[in-house]
């Protein structure tokens, strides 16, 4: 890295310190490689739906939170569990889709919710709106993504227009919650969960560049004023250096129909916190047979050096395509997690799990522009 956006990092960091008057010590912390004590969070974040008083006529924030994400930090490590709102919950007070938990139990019982859901305490929650998560995504400049079809979808009574071409579109934070809120093709609230993760990705590279460290106070400022979380700015702001070496892992809690609802599918489950947080590590495990395919989308002509150099660790040559243009790189799965995560960690790639993926592989290793700027 170059001097100066070290001295702007430090300029951004010592800003922050100013705002909150001092670093608080985290909640939770727990021994890092080193033996120095990392902190420690699990908070929930969720988004309200939106409440309509008549047709075309949004009345505010709504009483379900549609949108559920358990987030697991650990130092500069984060893994995100994206849990469907239609998962069946049942907890003191309350029984029912996991998404109206919030309206009957209000925050603190969807704490409660989640954490019998995904078998992790919930340590804190974050609830956003709509409207806010539009801003945080321009405060960024907005994101990429590629769309293998065309989004067209109108609803008229919730005047909700989403209309966006196949191939690479930028979206502002306006088409950003569009494109969040689509559930027009197949899987469709499984399918909406992976944009849902994939927009949170895009704006997590975003705000870890170091061109974005001048901003964070004014963004952290501009956003804190309008959540509603019981997590101060301060205990937040711990992690904050943390960001310039994020590990990230996003995956969908594993869940079987039964009826109009989803069931947590606890046979999985186990499997799933195994694969994903790297629970018993140090044992020998055998890699899981999968086809693994990587996909050059960096422009750098990236594919046949990392192809080599997964040869050279000792896993089996994946094949190589080169595609168009992509922005972030990432290791995808659609249930071979166990095996996505070996390649994730071989890689220093995000692991991020989908509905399908839409090539005939197991495990895809995207390869984007990220790594070459």
């Amino acid at each position: 890295m170059k001097p100066w956006p070290k001295i702007l990092a430090g300029l951004a960091l010592a800003i922050l310190a100013v705002i909150v008057g001092r670093w608080p010590e985290p909640q939770q912390q727990v021994p890092g490689p080193s033996g120095k004590p990392l902190p420690e969070l699990n908070v929930v974040i969720a988004a309200r739906d939106i409440d309509y008083c008549g047709p075309a006529t949004p009345c505010g924030p709504g009483r379900r939170t549609d949108t559920i994400l358990f987030v697991r930090l650990v130092g500069s490590r984060a893994w995100v569990i994206a849990v469907p709102r239609d998962t069946m919950v049942r907890v003191e007070g309350y029984q029912g889709k996991v998404n109206a938990a919030f309206g009957f139990l209000g925050p603190d019982g969807l704490e409660r919710a989640v954490s019998e859901l995904v078998g992790f305490r919930v340590d804190r929650h974050m609830i956003f709106t709509l409207d806010l998560v539009a801003r945080v995504v321009d405060m960024v400049g907005g994101i990429d993504v590629t769309l293998p079809a065309p989004m067209d979808y109108d609803d008229n009574a919730a005047n909700l227009h989403i209309h966006f071409p196949k191939g690479r579109v930028h979206l502002n934070g306006a088409d950003a919650v569009k494109y969040m809120r689509f559930r027009g093709w197949e899987g469709s609230d499984l399918g909406r969960l992976d944009r849902i993760k994939e927009v949170m990705l895009k704006v997590l590279k975003k705000v870890a560049s170091p061109e974005y460290w001048p901003r964070l106070p004014q963004m952290a400022g501009a956003v804190w004023n309008d959540l509603e979380t019981d997590l101060s700015l301060g205990q937040a702001l711990v992690f904050l250096p943390y960001l310039r070496s994020l590990e990230l892992k996003t995956a969908t809690l594993p869940v079987i129909e039964d009826g109009p609802y989803l069931e947590v599918d606890t046979l999985r489950r186990a499997r799933f916190q195994r694969a994903l947080f790297g629970l018993g590590q140090g044992e020998v495990v055998a890699l899981p047979k999968a086809r693994v395919m990587v996909l050059d989308g960096s422009g750098a002509d990236l594919g046949p050096r990392f192809v080599e150099g997964l040869r050279r660790l000792g896993l089996p040559p994946p094949e190589l395509r080169r595609i168009g243009v992509r922005e972030v790189s990432q290791v995808e799965v659609a249930g071979a997690l166990e095996a996505g995560a070996v390649y994730a960690e071989a890689t220093h790639l995000p692991l991020v799990t989908r509905f399908r993926l839409h090539v005939p592989a197991d495990v895809v290793i995207v390869l984007g522009r990220d790594l070459v700027q």
